[in-house]
């Protein structure tokens, strides 16, 4: 096993300074939980084939800059280190997924359905722009 040489001739193992970091950096969360966000979604649910994606989409940025999640789908946070910074990295997590829920419960259950399994907020963001983004309504 590797060793480090310290300033007072003690040899700590590899294991021992991946330990310490752990500890040293676990305390400082870099990464602020957002929490429970309690207001309903009070716009229009986007349903596909509404024709009103721009004014959703305007309204939805809008939200979500003013419930601070803004950076996790369009200025992306890099996660935190999972091992050297466990509670940045669990609030890092908590927020992706918040960010992403917060979306999900502004668009119909069918899209709900649709998009049940993308759980990366960026991509969810993407699939609804590709999939709405030139939508106009239907002429009967």
């Amino acid at each position: 096993m590797p060793t480090t040489e310290t300033p007072n001739d003690t040899k700590l193992s590899s294991e021992a300074i991946v330990d310490m970091q752990r500890v040293d950096n676990s305390g400082n969360p870099i990464v602020t939980p957002i929490g429970k966000i309690t207001s309903p979604w009070s716009s229009h649910v986007l349903e596909k084939d509404d024709g009103k994606y721009l004014e959703w989409a305007h309204s939805m940025k809008l939200e979500l800059s003013m419930v601070q999640l803004w950076e996790y789908i369009f200025d992306p946070v890099m996660p935190p280190h999972q091992v050297y910074q466990p509670r940045a990295f669990c609030a890092w997590t908590a927020n992706n997924r918040l960010a992403c829920s917060f979306v999900k419960r502004a668009i119909s259950q069918s899209e709900q359905k649709l998009s049940m399994d993308i759980e990366d907020p960026i991509e969810l963001w993407t699939y609804l722009k590709a999939r709405h983004g030139g939508a106009v309504p239907v002429k009967q």
